[in-house]
């Protein structure tokens, strides 16, 4: 019977050390092939449609200052902040500044219905298989990534962001800065 508890517990201990082993290779020594969202880093490309059938490319942007916002219709946050982006996009887009607002794994209709009630101008792309929001590891929303004209991070956001907030972090991305 102490045999087989002593077995029993070298099995766990194995197993455990085992899996810590495998969390420090995975933190330590696997390479940065996932850290797509790095302040001063190249922004990851790509491509989603919007709901008109139209696609975006995020890197047919570069030279504008740009905005992506990971959002859902049913997130509150998200709710109370698309005033204020739609209140900046109307302020800065004469300014080469553009927002390409990601919705996250939503049906058309409800993407529509929300665009239609916040009368929202600026771009709306679908990620209906969440493939952007995994690949750039966004966890929450809304989150936002603030992109310099040569297609650069210069800051990521998560939660509400307020206008005081939009539009400083908007001008520090502008090409040619305002005062």
């Amino acid at each position: 019977m102490k045999r087989k508890r002593l077995l029993l517990r070298m099995i766990i201990l194995l197993l455990l050390f085992t899996a810590i082993g495998f969390a420090l290779y995975q933190n330590l020594f696997t390479g940065d092939s996932k850290e797509v969202i790095q302040v001063n880093k190249p922004v990851a490309n790509f491509k989603l449609a919007q709901l008109n059938g139209e696609p975006i490319e995020l890197k047919k942007l570069n030279g504008k200052a740009v905005l992506v916002n990971f959002w859902g219709s049913w997130c509150e946050p998200c709710k109370r902040e698309m005033p204020s982006m739609q209140d900046a996009y109307n302020h800065y887009k004469k300014d080469e500044f553009e927002i390409v607002a990601v919705n996250v794994q939503e049906s058309d209709i409800a993407v529509k219905s929300f665009v239609k009630s916040y009368g929202l101008s600026f771009p709306i792309v679908l990620d209906k298989e969440g493939e952007v929001y995994r690949s750039w590891e966004i966890f929450n929303l809304p989150t936002s990534v603030f992109i310099k004209p040569n297609g650069k991070i210069e800051r990521t956001y998560e939660g509400e962001m307020s206008m005081k907030q939009l539009d400083q972090w908007i001008r520090d991305i502008l090409p040619n800065k305002p005062q």
